[in-house]
């Protein structure tokens, strides 16, 4: 069956970024031969040449993604090729950890598709209606062949499959597994050495863990020995539980959730620094301010949010939200303490995120030395085409009064 055709406009209105798979509605001239929702399309610019394969939503405004710049079939074979090449990418991590992202949408070809590995469990979401289109046939499938794992769990329920047209799934494919599993990490050159956590694939944020973090705990971990360290925002305790590894004196992690600091009391027991750790239920701003007009410090903050930034229309009240936790943070810390704080939206530039912790260390009247800059896990690949892959964004500053 030949595929339909998509002619892009002629000029730069249909001009494509080099390398980018992504073609919105306001680049395309005309469909030809019937074109469905999700359909496979050859793309053509406005003198017929051939530019790439990729599916088709008409709904959305990036009506194209591209999953080949080759005049290639897409099928099973199409996609067992990718997903061996994502994993050849990721063999030297196997030695770190069970838990890592298998394939990373646009930065791996597979736009719309993110497979986590937890232990025996690959955990898929798809976000697009041309990836759904493809699953049943040929996704699982392929999942299946290249990275046998015992189990397959669904998580597609982002809302992002609504602006596709898509209902929200939760599902195992065939055998059920356990939504709680236990994975370990550890980079014995840079922190303490291996970390244990039951993730919660059903319930937890994501596919259940922050595994682009990885090295980033670890590092925090690194500067922890002897140190009161805060945690905000701990989650299920995957900063908090590196520090207390590595030797911190004491170990404060905030969350407002309850259902989270549950799981991150299970996974301070599971490693044996209960002891280390106070867990505190609280709103973070509440809770930084309280510290403050008490006097209260400490010698490391970590400071790694949710994304306050789901779109570019809310960046100048993210930008807010994200200078006064970072001005209150510094005012906590001891002289010579260490911030490590992060963004995770790709919203959110680095330019804009460096600028705001600028301005926060003025209004605390602190200076601060960079010394580090965190970037995401490399089973995150960023590729440089695609800016939108490069998302996580963050610092350790090590902050001495002006």
């Amino acid at each position: 069956m030949k595929d339909a055709i998509i002619k892009l406009k002629a000029g730069k209105n249909g001009n494509l970024k080099q390398g980018h798979p992504w073609i919105y509605k306001r680049q395309i001239s005309r469909a030809y031969l019937s074109t469905g929702c999700g359909d496979i399309v050859s793309v053509v610019n406005a003198d017929g040449k051939f530019i790439g394969k990729g599916y088709y939503n008409p709904k959305s405004l990036i009506s194209v993604r591209l999953l080949t710049f080759n005049n290639e079939p897409i099928n099973e074979e199409f996609f067992e090729k990718r997903i061996m090449q994502a994993i050849d990418k990721r063999k030297g991590l196997l030695k770190q950890t069970n838990a890592y992202r298998a394939v990373f949408s646009e930065a791996d070809g597979l736009p719309g598709l993110i497979v986590d590995v937890y232990s025996d469990t690959a955990v898929l979401q798809i976000f697009t209606l041309g990836m759904e289109r493809l699953k049943e046939e040929i996704l699982i499938n392929s999942i299946r062949k290249i990275l046998n794992p015992k189990y397959i769990y669904e998580k597609s329920d982002s809302p992002l499959r609504e602006i596709e047209g898509l209902m929200r799934i939760k599902k195992w494919w065939s055998e059920a597994g356990n939504n709680t599993i236990e994975i370990f990490e550890g980079l014995p050159a840079e922190g303490a050495g291996k970390a244990k956590f039951y993730v919660d694939i059903e319930n937890g944020h994501k596919t259940g863990f922050y595994l682009d973090q990885r090295s980033s705990r670890a590092a925090a971990g690194s500067i922890s020995k002897n140190k009161t360290v805060l945690d905000l925002f701990c989650y299920t305790g995957g900063f908090c539980i590196n520090a207390a590894l590595s030797g911190a004196k004491k170990v404060y992690a905030v969350d407002i959730k309850q259902d989270w600091l549950n799981l991150a009391h299970k996974n301070a027991c599971l490693n044996g620094v209960l002891e280390k750790i106070e867990f505190i239920k609280s709103d973070v701003f509440s809770f930084l301010k309280e510290k403050h007009q008490n006097g209260e410090s400490f010698d490391v903050v970590i400071i790694d949010p949710p994304s306050f930034l789901k779109t570019r229309k809310s960046l100048q009240t993210a930008a807010r939200g994200y200078e006064e936790l970072n001005l209150t943070a510094m005012k906590i810390l001891n002289e010579g303490g260490v911030l490590c704080t992060f963004s995770c939206s790709h919203n959110m530039p680095n330019d804009l995120f460096s600028q705001i912790l600028k301005t926060a260390a003025s209004q605390a009247k602190k200076n601060y030395t960079i010394l580090k800059r965190c970037h995401q896990a490399k089973d995150h690949p960023i590729v440089r085409e695609i800016p939108e892959t490069e998302y996580l964004k963050g610092y350790f500053l090590k902050i001495h009064s002006a």
